[in-house]
């Protein structure tokens, strides 16, 4: 018995089967990358169209409710500022978004999943803007009543992690038979 050809060929055996599942889960993750660029790509095409920057104008422009519960800036000293209790109808903006009014701590005078507000645009592909707090925007509704979220664009680590997969696949069956076969061959060789 030729314990080390036994061993090299073994290795390669489960190297080649280590590429094709490293290529198949390349694979898959490749698909999983390219729908995250697509949808980051998509929300931000619609985040940074003219409608929805007409529309964070227009809101930013008229007094709204998003105005008396987020932290303003004050123009003399450049620090975000919150509103005090005796400024903001507390009372009316709880019950309008359901929840309890605490004047004396404006934090809990909203639900906690408070999302923001809504607006209707039905332009430029954009169906609904979901304004979160500070007009962030939460979500975009589509005119085909896909919901966009704000999705992180792919890191080049995922990128990376794509080529490397299959290399991986081969090397690491490979090392660890050849690891247990150079082990064994010292006990094997020992005993004589």
């Amino acid at each position: 018995m030729n314990l080390r050809e036994g061993t090299r060929r073994l290795a390669l055996l489960l190297g080649v089967v280590g590429v094709i599942l490293g290529g198949f889960a390349s694979y898959v993750e490749l698909q999983t990358v390219l729908n995250r660029r697509a949808l980051h790509n998509r929300f931000e095409q619609l985040a940074t169209s003219d409608v929805v920057q007409q529309e964070r104008k227009r809101l930013q422009a008229e007094p709204n409710d998003w105005q008396t519960i987020s932290p303003q800036i004050d123009p003399k000293t450049g620090e975000r500022v919150t509103p005090q209790p005796g400024q903001v109808d507390y009372d009316a903006l709880a019950k309008k978004y359901g929840g309890t009014s605490d004047a004396a701590n404006p934090s809990n005078t909203l639900p906690a999943d408070f999302n923001g507000w809504e607006v209707t645009v039905n332009k430029g592909g954009i169906g609904t803007i979901f304004w979160g707090k500070n007009l962030a925007i939460a979500s975009i509704e589509t005119d085909d009543g896909q919901r966009l979220y704000p999705t992180p664009a792919p890191t080049l680590w995922s990128y990376l992690l794509i080529a490397i997969l299959p290399v991986l696949g081969f090397f690491v069956p490979w090392g660890v038979v050849r690891s247990v076969g150079w082990v064994g061959a010292g006990f094997v060789l020992s005993s004589r």
